[in-house]
């Protein structure tokens, strides 16, 4: 009797001893989740040429709090979107009581090319979960990570907005790889009535040609822009100021293209002198 009673004591205390570990283990996950936030899913942003929009968008967190939580917005500096044409706030606020957090991005279709990037996320803070696409390691100030092995890894998200203009029309594509003088190399589009549609590299008075480097293009660098053009005729010029046409060497040389999809309209590389224009037609 004494051996069957000493066994059920020690089933008993075995037993309370895994409820009380298995209780603090819920309990360390629900405090863990309390910082765990992330960002809402990537967006497409289609803008008409030169306009704004105002963007929407969320920050999540698993868990309310009784206090506002706000946290810093980081612009990600491989973002493609030139800085003049996009707004986002310094901070975004998770509301008390609330799980949602809402800032706004205004972005601005100029320079579209063939389609642009912005990449948003949340500054890395010590202790915060961030939900997954990368990996940052919380470390002390001005410490080294392998000083630290067994530091904490926290992952991180962005929200991407994919930014590209809207055409009701033919979106018509215009891409210049530069040869080893972007300083020389102007382009003009025109109508069927010869009235211009649009041009880059000339001056503001559109009588000489002052080229790409001006503008921060570097040599045998690309440039590309798009256009919304109704159907009908168009010509396309392109110019060389020093009269070798987009020819540095036979090792180097640059090309353009005006394409509408897969249909190239317009196309030429390496010699051609001062000029060379090409007409074609839009459905």
């Amino acid at each position: 009797m004494k051996f069957l009673k000493f066994k059920f004591i020690y089933t008993a205390f075995i037993m309370l001893t895994l409820a009380f570990v298995s209780c603090e283990e819920d309990v360390a996950t629900g405090s863990s989740l309390k910082d765990y936030v992330g960002m809402e899913p990537s967006k497409y942003v289609g803008i008409p040429q030169n306009g704004t929009v105002t963007v929407d968008s969320k920050v999540y967190a698993t868990n309310v709090s009784d206090v506002d939580r706000t946290f810093a917005l980081v612009v990600d500096p491989t973002s493609t979107h030139n800085a003049s044409y996009y707004t986002v706030p310094a901070t975004v606020t998770i509301p008390a009581g609330e799980k949602v957090g809402v800032f706004q991005v205004e972005i601005i279709g100029t320079n579209l090319g063939s389609g642009k990037t912005l990449k948003v996320g949340l500054e890395q803070l010590p202790g915060v979960n961030q939900a997954v696409t990368g990996y940052t390691a919380v470390l002390p100030p001005g410490s080294a990570l392998g000083a630290y092995p067994d530091v904490t890894v926290v992952r991180t998200n962005q929200i991407v907005y994919t930014i590209e203009e809207t055409c009701d029309f033919n979106k018509v594509i215009l891409s210049i790889t530069f040869d080893n003088y972007p300083e020389e190399t102007a382009w003009e589009l025109r109508d069927s009535a010869m009235d211009l549609v649009a041009s880059g590299g000339f001056n503001a008075a559109g009588d000489a040609i002052t080229g790409y480097a001006a503008l921060g293009f570097a040599d045998r660098s690309t440039f590309t822009t798009n256009f919304c053009l109704p159907g009908g005729q168009y010509t396309f010029a392109i110019y060389d100021d020093y009269g070798d046409g987009m020819y540095t060497s036979a090792s180097v040389s640059g090309n353009y293209s005006v394409k509408l999809g897969d249909t190239v309209l317009a196309s030429g590389s390496g010699d051609f002198g001062f000029f060379q224009e090409t007409t074609f037609t839009l459905p």
